[in-house]
């Protein structure tokens, strides 16, 4: 979901990530320019007060890159973090040659993961749910523009509200809220005062979602074998691993991202 302790940057760093800003802010001011006419300058200067304001630079572009596609992106839902990105990956290591079939994805936001799968993943199926319709909105923009929208399916609804009874998936995955009620004012503002709330914060303990996803988890799974793929905070490994043993899943493993944090539990009837 977002990194969870921002590194102190450097001067030179912070030079490197404004000149990168730049870049893309040219370029889409350029495609502004192509699509509507205007001045370059006056929509340039238009996306500096945007930031000024505080606006995540994602939300001022409107698109940002996830693996290889380009995605919509405004506060109906999360940006999409290059962590997450790595969830795919798992996703396909589970699914193994075979990748056909079924998934669920709970809680798809802008549907970053769910549009990957079925972007790389040509003969897979996806459902993904979420409680608003607004971001299921920004998701299907992203199925329809890469022509994705007959293989997704999007549903609204909470967790697992929005899935038939009689339903079977050979996978599972969410990048559920994990953060907890009294983490939430000491976030970056750039994230608390403009990315939603509700997918960020979980409850009291960042763990609630976890108790919902594992609890009714292997209803859904199809009989024999079927995994969970989940993305955690990184101080919340044994915890979900816990939660997910408990709930009857006995091979059950946290994985870290690229920088050596926890990030994922993977979890296998």
């Amino acid at each position: 979901m977002l990194a969870d302790t921002p590194g102190a940057r450097t001067e030179g760093a912070s030079f490197y990530a404004a000149s990168v800003a730049q870049r893309w802010l040219e370029r889409a001011a350029n495609e502004e320019v192509g699509r509507h006419g205007g001045s370059k300058s006056a929509i340039l200067a238009g996306y500096r007060r945007r930031l000024d304001a505080g606006e995540p630079l994602q939300y001022v572009l409107g698109s940002w890159q996830f693996r290889w596609l380009e995605l919509h992106v405004d506060d109906r839902a999360l940006i999409p973090r290059p962590e997450t990105e790595l969830i795919v990956d798992l996703i396909l290591t589970e699914l193994g040659d075979n990748r056909s079939g079924k998934v669920l994805e709970l809680g798809t936001g802008s549907g970053a993961i769910a549009t990957s799968l079925a972007f790389e993943c040509p003969d897979l199926l996806v459902v993904a749910t979420d409680s608003s319709a607004d971001a299921l909105t920004l998701a299907e923009m992203n199925l329809v523009n890469h022509g994705l929208d007959d293989r997704v399916t999007l549903r609204l609804g909470d967790w697992w509200e929005a899935v038939d009874s009689d339903e079977r998936f050979r996978l599972i995955c969410s990048n559920p809220p994990y953060i907890a009620e009294d983490e939430w004012l000491k976030l970056d503002p750039v994230v608390r005062d403009w990315e939603p709330p509700g997918a960020l914060v979980a409850g009291s303990t960042g763990l609630e979602c976890y108790q919902v996803i594992f609890g009714k988890a292997h209803r859904y799974l199809e009989e024999g074998h079927g995994a969970i793929v989940v993305e955690i905070g990184a101080s919340q490994g044994s915890d979900v691993q816990r939660i997910a043993v408990a709930a009857g899943f006995d091979d059950v493993s946290v994985k870290q991202d690229l920088v050596g944090r926890d990030r994922f539990v993977v979890a296998r009837r």
